[in-house]
């Protein structure tokens, strides 16, 4: 079977990566980070170090008998004397490691709105967790050591797993591309094309996710909203009913009407304003996004702090979403989704937000605007989706 797997020069463009991988065709780009960037990662001393926090979700899974065990760890689990390969794995490592979530920009030409995570996982030599197929889209970023991957040749939609595993690990061994890679090394592997890596030399991959909901998932979030919201919650009440619907009958019309109550909510502009709360969701359970800070600033004090700081900056790990308002909609001219909530803004800040998504530092001396829309900035800084930068 010829080869689905692409060795590229460069990262794809923006338009090339759509038109002709994302969803596609897995690759391989040789140092496609920065070693500069790569330093600033987490180390596998401080990831173990995490693992043995509470608030870290962590795994320790052994190449013997493929036994998952489950965090917080300690010392003594990493001792590696007569111990078989074995690898950790820990999500959303993003949130508790800034220098970490900076590797999220280079990936901007991906669609960050679907981001689920940074997983990090640290394996001794032989370490592996198996041939697996996920519903995500990953890129693999290579960090220390090096590994050997192998990827299917087209996508998988009937798996068979072996029996009797905590994991998912596929029965068949895959047929497919197998490639090397070290450190600054990317490998995007498109959701259903089975892979499976194998640890050359004690290594870190970082594990960039990109996950879409499932429909039942935005149906439950989105009913919660509105069971949230009173005054938009309507209920059915039967108007238009006739004797078609006597007894136990649900008539044509009934069932029309029905559906017409989902397509309703659907189409109000409350439905693209929740939306960009959604997908501005933290994966964390454990993390409290979009709670105001201990010491919140008045619009006043943001802007007089603003005037005398360094800048200000979108750190990683917070997730924005913008979504264009309706025809329809009273507010601004998009949603942004920030931590949870949402914010209406119109055409004026559209500069400063973009300029802030880049997750760089913007000062007012490169962008006098700031200064424009210090409420939508203080309340973004006051719900720790904006941070000051010395």
């Amino acid at each position: 079977m010829p080869s689905s797997l692409a060795i590229l020069g460069v990262m794809p463009s923006v338009m090339d990566f759509y038109a002709q991988y994302w969803n596609q065709r897995p690759f391989l780009v040789r140092e496609a980070i920065d070693q500069a960037v790569m330093e600033r990662l987490i180390t596998p001393d401080e990831l173990a170090g995490l693992s043995m926090e509470e608030t870290a979700r962590a795994r320790l899974v052994s190449c013997e008998d493929w036994g998952c065990q489950f965090g917080p760890f300690s010392e003594g689990d990493f001792n590696t004397a007569g111990k078989p390969p074995w690898s950790l794995l820990v999500q959303n490592v993003e949130q508790f490691h800034p220098d970490t979530a900076s590797l999220l920009r280079a990936f901007n030409f991906a669609p960050r709105w679907l981001m689920d995570d940074i997983m990090v996982g640290f394996s001794t030599t032989g370490g592996t967790i198996g041939g697996h197929v996920d519903s995500y889209h990953v890129f693999l970023v290579q960090g220390q050591g090096s590994r050997r991957w192998t990827i299917g040749y087209e996508p998988v939609h009937q798996e068979e797993y072996i029996d009797g595993l905590d994991l998912k690990i596929l029965k068949d061994p895959i047929e497919g591309d197998t490639v090397e890679v070290s450190s600054g090394d990317v490998l995007y592997v498109p959701p259903h094309f089975a892979h499976e890596g194998t640890t050359l030399d004690d290594a870190l991959t970082f594990s960039v996710g990109f996950l879409g909901p499932k429909l039942s998932e935005l149906f439950d979030a989105f009913g919660q909203h509105l069971a949230e919201h009173e005054d938009l919650d309507y209920r059915y009440i039967g108007i238009g009913l006739d004797a078609d619907s006597a007894g136990f009958i649900l008539s044509s019309d009934a069932v029309e009407t029905l559906r017409d109550h989902f397509t309703w909510s659907l189409e109000k502009p409350v439905f693209s304003e929740w939306l960009a709360s959604f997908f501005a969701d933290s994966t964390s359970d454990n993390l409290v996004l979009g709670s105001e800070r201990d010491d919140i600033l008045s619009v006043a004090e943001f802007t007089e702090a603003l005037e005398g700081c360094t800048g200000l900056i979108k750190p990683g790990y917070v997730k924005f979403s913008l979504i264009p308002s309706p025809p329809s909609s009273t507010g601004g001219t998009y949603s942004l989704g920030f931590n949870r909530m949402t914010r209406d803004i119109d055409d004026n800040a559209m500069a400063v937000i973009l300029s802030l998504m880049k997750e760089e530092v913007v000062t007012v001396q490169r962008m006098p605007e700031l200064l424009d829309h210090p409420d939508l900035l203080c309340t973004l800084f006051n719900h720790q989706a904006l941070e000051f930068v010395d």
